[in-house]
């Protein structure tokens, strides 16, 4: 979906407004935080289930785009592996639990898609990057990519979207990073790699 620019202007100030505040702002209450009148926004999007809407596109897509560019950064595999997650953790540090509450909560179709938003291409593309590295003689030759994938994604988004909902006080700077080093010793014959 394409947006103007004016769209898109519109839906970058909305994402500082949604994820810091949550999504139970009324029309109102949007337009004030964003600085502009509530007639502006309604000459850009019909009500606010459709400013919402493209938000979530918006936001998913650069999700996708991010993740996709960290798995690709380089011919290393390893490197790009470790990227991937250095990426995800940046992405999720911009969520706050409000935010998160609210879209599981008031807009249960964003949120359920897939187990939780951006675990479907992630997973796809660790997938691709653990066959990569088997072929490549990087990650043991044995290893179930399927089952990696699936674990490896379920595991570590489940443990960072339950911390969040259940506002545990879990310090989630790094958990990516720290969870792939732990995982990298499953994946990695021989000795475990040097961090």
């Amino acid at each position: 979906m394409k947006y103007s620019k004016k769209h898109t202007h519109y839906i970058n100030k909305v994402m500082e407004v949604f994820r810091n505040d949550g999504l139970r702002l009324s029309l109102d209450e949007l337009a004030d935080k964003m600085g502009v009148s509530r007639k502006t926004l309604y000459n850009h999007f019909e009500s606010k289930d459709a400013l919402l809407s493209a938000f979530m596109h918006s936001w998913m897509t650069a999700m996708k785009e991010s993740i996709e560019a960290a798995f690709n950064r380089t011919s290393d595999t390893k490197a790009n592996l470790l990227a991937a997650f250095e990426t995800v953790d940046t992405l999720f540090s911009d969520i706050t639990p409000i935010f998160l509450y609210d879209m599981k909560k008031m807009y249960p179709q964003f949120s359920c898609n897939e187990h939780v938003p951006g675990s479907g291409f992630f997973k796809e593309a660790l997938r691709e990057n653990l066959q990569k590295g088997v072929a490549e003689g990087v990650y043991r030759s044995d290893l179930d990519t399927e089952f990696m994938s699936d674990y490896l994604t379920f595991t570590t988004f489940a443990y960072y979207f339950n911390n969040m909902t259940t506002n545990a006080s879990v310090n989630m700077k790094n958990f990516f990073k720290n969870s792939m080093a732990f995982h990298l010793r499953a994946l990695i014959p021989g000795d475990a790699p040097k961090q």
